[in-house]
């Protein structure tokens, strides 16, 4: 399906919902699940980069379930990551996309981040598209990370006390994980769940949600197109009340 460049989303993030589930239902190990969503992951990154999406963040890891899923499932996610980080590179530097990370990879084992490392560096002068992993991310603790930092700011003088009040949502955007990161301007939501568990809840303030029912490793470029088709229909008024004379406010893109 085509899009022009106005209709196509800047900006989409997705929470990759159902690899466990994929497997289970195939009679496979959990297991399996992740590998297949790691194709489903290339897939759908080399698609957005086609559609001229400038922004597509994947959350591959939460802070829940880096601490209370079982050891030996962790430890297969860190192989299976450090595998795809060095397999994907032909296809990073062909698509021109750059690859990052936000969430807290410090706990991680020293050769993945080697090797995360090694691939971010590869790519940091391509300019197509930013991939954006989210690795051991919370969104809850992104932004108590934030509001140390800027406390640490008053404290050190940096940030005068008497004049906090100047501290505006852009200010404290900068302290955020990412602060070139654009807000979404889509979410998407594989495995029929209807809530955002944690992922970009500052920065998803005003995004498009879209939920589909597809697990992530059945996840494919119909249904992403299923989703921008959504998208470019509907109205975005970021809070404003749509004037029925001038439709100013309504912001559709139409298809």
């Amino acid at each position: 399906m085509k899009f022009s460049p106005e209709q196509v989303p800047e900006h989409i993030a997705f929470i990759m919902d159902g690899n466990g589930r994929w497997a289970m239902n195939r009679g496979f190990l959990r297991l399996r699940g992740y590998e297949e969503g790691a194709v489903s992951l290339r897939r759908i990154t080399t698609h957005c980069r086609e559609l001229g999406v400038r922004e597509a963040t994947f959350f591959a890891l939460s802070t829940e379930n880096y601490l209370r899923r079982p050891r030996r499932e962790i430890s297969f996610l860190m192989r299976l990551l450090k595998t795809y980080l060095v397999k994907e590179r032909d296809m990073l530097m062909d698509n021109n996309i750059r690859l990052t990370t936000i969430g807290d990879i410090s706990s991680f084992p020293a050769d993945v981040l080697e090797t995360l490392h090694e691939t971010e560096i590869l790519t940091s002068e391509n300019d197509g598209m930013v991939m954006r992993l989210a690795l051991n991310y919370g969104s809850r603790q992104e932004i108590i990370n934030a509001v140390r930092a800027l406390c640490a700011e008053v404290r050190d003088g940096k940030i005068d006390p008497d004049r906090v009040e100047e501290i505006s949502e852009d200010v404290f955007a900068a302290y955020l994980a990412d602060p070139q990161m654009k807000d979404p301007d889509l979410v998407i939501r594989t495995a029929g769940e209807y809530r955002l568990s944690n992922f970009l809840l500052w920065q998803s303030s005003y995004s498009e949600l879209w939920i589909t029912d597809e697990l992530w490793p059945d996840f494919d470029v119909e249904h992403l197109d299923e989703a921008l088709v959504a998208y470019v229909n509907r109205d975005r008024k970021y809070g404003a009340v749509l004037d029925p004379a001038s439709g100013e406010a309504s912001g559709s893109n139409g298809i």
